[in-house]
């Protein structure tokens, strides 16, 4: 038996458009609603890393060296790399920014420093250890960075990733 209903010209499919994964949108050209979990991704890659698990994780906790370590010893950056988002947070005196990027880059509690317009993209993560050097005249020891991952033997891909800054 034919079925004439393949066969008629011009008919148009029953299904309809799918609704995009993400409403809202975003609010920079160019992003994508997984801007930090692809940039954890593609940042794992880079360095040769795996897991064998879906949820990993890399906290880099760096001070200052020299002179002004003993003066100014509460000066900190924390690096925060997981396999859903990525960020950093800071402290110089009394004042915190913690900037974190899932979608996009947002504030997770406060800006004190107002960093959140100076965040690069993960890949260039350097530029904001720059802009804190030169804004606090401190220099950061990443010869001295505390590690903390789940990623098994990763300790001299992530110490080669803070020298290459």
């Amino acid at each position: 038996m034919n079925d004439s209903r393949s066969q008629r010209p011009g008919r148009k499919s029953a299904q309809r458009p799918v609704a995009s994964a993400h409403p809202i949108g975003t609010p920079n050209k160019g992003l994508s609603p997984n801007t930090g979990p692809l940039a954890s991704a593609a940042w794992l890659v880079t360095r040769g890393l795996s897991s064998q698990e879906p949820r990993w994780y890399v906290e880099v906790t760096i001070g200052i060296s020299g002179a002004n370590r003993d003066v100014d010893s509460v000066t900190l950056l924390r690096l925060e790399l997981y396999s859903e988002e990525w960020g950093y947070w800071f402290r110089h005196e009394d004042k915190i920014s913690w900037i974190r990027v899932t979608d996009v880059p947002f504030v997770h509690g406060r800006d004190d420093h107002t960093l959140l317009g100076e965040t690069p993209p993960l890949k260039h993560l350097g530029r904001i250890v720059r802009v804190l050097e030169n804004r606090f005249a401190v220099r950061f020891d990443v010869d001295t960075a505390s590690i903390r991952t789940s990623l098994f033997g990763a300790e001299p891909a992530i110490r080669q990733w803070l020298q290459d800054w």
